[in-house]
C-alpha cells in the first residue's frame, strides 16, 4: 500500500513540474514573439502604405499629371487634344506603376521574422527532462535499479543553465 502512496506521489509530482514547464515555455515564446511582432508591424505597414500610395496617387495625383503632360505633348509636338491626352494618361501610368513598384522591393528588404529558436530549443530540452522523469520512475515502481538517473541530472544541468541565462 505504502509503494501505490509513492508511485502516486511521484506521478502528482511530474504533473506538477510538466505543468510549471508548459507555463514557463508560453511565457517564453510571448517574450520571444514580442520582438518578432514588431518586425511584422513594419513590414505590414510599408506593405500597407505602398497600397494606399497606389491608390491615393491613382485617384488623385494621376488625373492632374495626366493633364500636365497632356498640355506638354500639346505644346511640344504639336498633338490633337485626343492624343495629348491619351499620352498623358498612359506616362503617368507608368510612372505611377513604378513608384509602386519601388516601395514593393523596399518592403520585400525588411528582415522578415524568425521563429522563437531560444523557446524550441528549451522545449526539446524539457521534453527529454520528462523524458527521462518518466522512465526514472517507471524503473523505481517495477523495482528496478533506475539506469536513468544520470539522464535525468544530465538534463536537469541544463534546464538550470538555461534558466540562468
Amino acid at each position: 500500500m505504502a509503494e501505490s502512496i509513492d508511485i502516486a506521489e511521484v506521478i502528482k509530482g511530474i504533473q506538477d513540474e510538466v505543468t510549471t514547464i508548459v507555463r514557463g515555455e508560453i511565457a517564453l515564446a510571448a517574450d520571444e514573439i514580442k520582438g518578432e511582432a514588431a518586425k511584422a508591424g513594419i513590414i505590414a505597414g510599408l506593405f500597407g502604405g505602398a497600397g494606399y500610395l497606389a491608390v491615393s496617387a491613382v485617384a488623385v495625383l494621376f488625373s492632374a499629371f495626366a493633364f500636365a503632360w497632356a498640355i506638354g505633348f500639346r505644346a511640344w509636338f504639336g498633338l490633337e487634344v485626343i492624343t495629348a491626352l491619351f499620352l498623358g494618361f498612359l506616362v503617368m501610368g507608368l510612372l505611377m506603376l513604378a513608384l509602386a513598384a519601388l516601395m514593393g522591393y523596399l518592403a520585400g528588404r525588411v528582415p522578415q521574422p524568425g521563429s522563437p529558436t531560444k523557446t524550441i530549443a528549451n522545449a526539446k530540452d524539457q521534453v527529454e527532462f520528462v523524458k527521462a522523469t518518466i522512465a526514472e520512475a517507471s524503473a523505481e515502481a517495477s523495482g528496478k535499479k533506475p539506469h536513468a538517473s544520470i539522464a535525468v541530472a544530465e538534463a536537469l544541468k541544463s534546464t538550470e543553465a538555461l534558466g540562468s541565462n
